[in-house]
């Protein structure tokens, strides 16, 4: 008997080009591509997957969105627990940590292997084939799945596809290139993504500061912050914006902060 074949789709280059290559036969069909919405992801993740859904149902693939059952940032019914990997800083000693990320398993894994079961109630090992988008210079992040029945698959690893690979495939085939994939505060955005979400501004900012506000005092003797730079978010994310200045327009990306000084 055939595995279940499940994309896990989240929206970002390289689930989308999977989907994609699925759509216009260049790789396999897949029974169901799954989007495990946090509820939190940016803006322009739910564009590009509300423009593009249709287009890959009229390709034969289906597609499927669940949602964990609580989606909070802070759950007050385990002690204010903090679902996601916040950096934090020891109010007595100043040493510094993070917190376990929670965030990832209650909001994307465990809704998946839900769904999962409503199709196969009682999976016998290796009953379901799951793709992941890691490509290949992320080869460091592929793992064996915890639990029996499920086999994850690396196709663009397979292909030795790059994520640039996957943005000239998407161009080539006239397809949208889509904004990355993340919760509007992930704490493990980099100091760039922090820039560029801060001079977008609107409501991912604003849920990001929100969110930053909220897990401050969450810990006993600690504060939370979603920046390394263990401030508030408002005051860590420095553009040139905030001094009247227009931002220069550079070709390559920079995190250093030390450009053309």
């Amino acid at each position: 008997m055939e595995p279940l074949r499940i994309i896990s789709l989240g929206w970002g280059v390289q689930s989308f080009t999977l989907a994609a290559m699925v759509a216009l036969e260049e790789l396999p069909p897949v029974d169901y591509a799954i989007h495990a919405d946090t509820g939190h992801e940016m803006s322009g993740t739910y564009a590009h997957a509300k423009k593009w859904t249709p287009w890959l149902e009229e390709h034969g693939v289906k597609v499927v969105t669940v949602h964990g059952r609580r989606t909070e940032v802070v759950r007050e019914d385990w002690s204010n627990s903090v679902m996601i990997p916040a950096f934090t800083k020891d109010n007595l000693t100043a040493s510094k940590g993070q917190v376990r990320r929670q965030c990832t398993h209650d909001w994307k894994i465990v809704p998946i292997r839900r769904f999962i079961r409503t199709i196969i109630p009682n999976p016998k090992p290796g009953a379901v084939e799951s793709w992941q988008g890691i490509s290949l210079e992320e080869c460091s992040r592929m793992r064996t799945s915890d639990v029996a029945y499920i086999v994850n698959v690396y196709p663009l690893v397979d292909r030795r596809i790059t994520r640039e690979g996957c943005v000239a495939w998407l161009q080539a085939h006239n397809l949208d290139v889509p904004p990355k994939s993340a919760c509007t505060f992930c704490p493990y955005k980099s100091i760039n993504s922090w820039k560029q979400l801060k001079r977008i501004g609107g409501p991912d900012w604003e849920e990001a500061l929100a969110v930053d506000e909220a897990i401050r005092s969450k810990r006993p003797n600690h504060s939370l912050f979603l920046h390394p730079a263990l401030k508030p978010l408002a005051q860590a994310v420095s553009i040139p914006e905030d001094f009247g200045a227009a931002q220069l327009e550079m070709d390559i990306p920079c995190d250093g902060g030390v450009c053309f000084v």
